[in-house]
C-alpha cells in the first residue's frame, strides 16, 4: 500500500485537489440557509441553485478526471515498466556485453597463454633438439677423437713392436756375434793359456830340475847355511829354551831379500821359543843374497838348530 501511495502520489494529490474544488463549488453553490450564519451582518447575497444535472456533470467530470488520471497513471506505469524493461534489457545487454568481453578477454588470454605455451614448448623443443644435436655432435667428435687416438696408439704400438722386434733381432744378432767372438776368443785364450801352461810347465819343470840340481849343489847349501848363521846371531835365547832345540822355519822373501813373512812349521820348543825365532828372522832381514841369482826363491825352508 505504501509502495502504491509513493508511486501514485502525484495522481492522488491531483484527485484530492479536484475533490476539494468540487466541495468548494458545492459549498459555494449551497442555499444561503444551509450556510453558517455569520455573526456580522452582511449585505444580502442572491442564492444560486445547484441542479442534479450539475452534480451529475460534476460527478462525471470527476469520474472522467479520475479515469484520465487512472489512464495517465497506467500509461506512466506502463512507460515506467517499459523503461524498466528497457533498462533491464539494456543492463542485461550491458552485462551480456561485459560477459562477452570477459569471455573474449578470457578466450584471448587463454589463446595467448596457449600460444605462449606452444611457443615455450616449441622453444624448449628447439632447445632440446639443439642440445641433442650438440650432444650428438660432441659424441661423434669424441668418438672420432677416440678412434683417432686408438688409431695413433695402434700405430704407435705397431711401431714400438716393430722397433722392439728389430731391436731384439739386432740384440740377438749382436749377442750371437758377441758370443761367437767370445767363443772364438775363449778358444783362442784357452789355446794360448794351454800353450802358456805348457810353456810354463816346461819352464817350471826345467826350473825345478835346475833348482833341485842347485839345491843339491854346494852353493845352495852354503847360502842356506849363511842364512841360518845370520838368524842365529840375531836370536835371543829365552830361558825356556832346552838343549837340542830343532825347528823348521819357512820364510817368504822379496827379490831384495827382505823378509815379508815368517812361519814356524815344526819346533820342539814352547811358544816363547817360537816367538824368539820369528823375532830373530825379522831382525836378520834382509837375509844374505845367494851367490848365484838363479838360486833365489821367494819361499825358503831351513832348519834352525842353534847348537849346531
Amino acid at each position: 500500500m505504501l509502495e502504491f501511495a509513493r508511486e501514485h502520489a502525484l495522481g492522488l494529490l491531483a484527485a484530492a485537489l479536484m475533490h476539494a474544488a468540487l466541495i468548494a463549488a458545492l459549498v459555494v453553490g449551497l442555499p444561503q440557509a444551509e450556510r453558517p450564519v455569520e455573526p456580522v451582518a452582511r449585505p444580502p447575497v442572491q442564492a444560486v441553485a445547484v441542479s442534479e444535472a450539475d452534480l451529475r456533470a460534476a460527478e462525471q467530470r470527476r469520474d472522467e478526471a479520475l479515469a484520465a488520471e487512472q489512464r495517465r497513471r497506467e500509461e506512466a506505469e506502463r512507460q515506467r515498466q517499459e523503461e524498466a524493461r528497457r533498462a533491464a534489457e539494456a543492463e542485461r545487454e550491458r552485462q551480456a556485453q561485459i560477459q562477452r568481453q570477459r569471455e573474449q578477454q578470457a578466450a584471448e588470454a587463454k589463446a595467448a597463454a596457449e600460444r605462449e605455451a606452444r611457443e615455450r614448448e616449441a622453444a624448449a623443443a628447439a632447445e632440446r633438439a639443439a642440445e641433442a644435436k650438440r650432444a650428438e655432435e660432441a659424441r661423434q667428435a669424441e668418438a672420432a677423437r677416440k678412434a683417432e687416438q686408438a688409431r695413433k696408439e695402434a700405430e704407435a704400438r705397431a711401431r714400438a713392436e716393430a722397433e722392439a722386434r728389430a731391436k731384439a733381432e739386432a740384440e740377438a744378432r749382436r749377442k750371437a756375434e758377441e758370443a761367437a767372438r767370445a767363443e772364438a776368443a775363449r778358444k783362442a785364450e784357452e789355446a794360448r793359456i794351454q800353450a802358456q801352461r805348457q810353456q810354463e810347465l816346461a819352464a817350471q819343470i826345467e826350473a825345478e830340475q835346475r833348482r833341485m840340481a842347485l839345491q843339491q849343489s854346494s852353493e845352495y847349501a852354503l847360502w842356506l847355511g849363511a842364512i841360518q848363521d845370520q838368524v842365529a846371531r840375531n836370536w835371543n835365547r829365552p830361558p825356556s829354551a832346552r838343549p837340542g832345540l830343532d825347528c823348521e822355519v819357512r820364510v817368504q822373501l822379496i827379490p831384495g831379500m827382505q823378509v815379508v813373512n815368517t812361519e814356524i812349521v815344526r819346533c820342539n820348543g814352547d811358544e816363547a821359543v817360537r816367538r824368539s825365532i820369528v823375532a830373530a828372522v825379522e831382525r836378520a832381514s834382509p837375509l844374505p843374497r845367494p851367490p848365484d841369482p838363479a838360486l833365489f826363491e821367494r819361499t825358503i825352508v831351513f832348519d834352525f838348530k842353534p847348537e849346531d
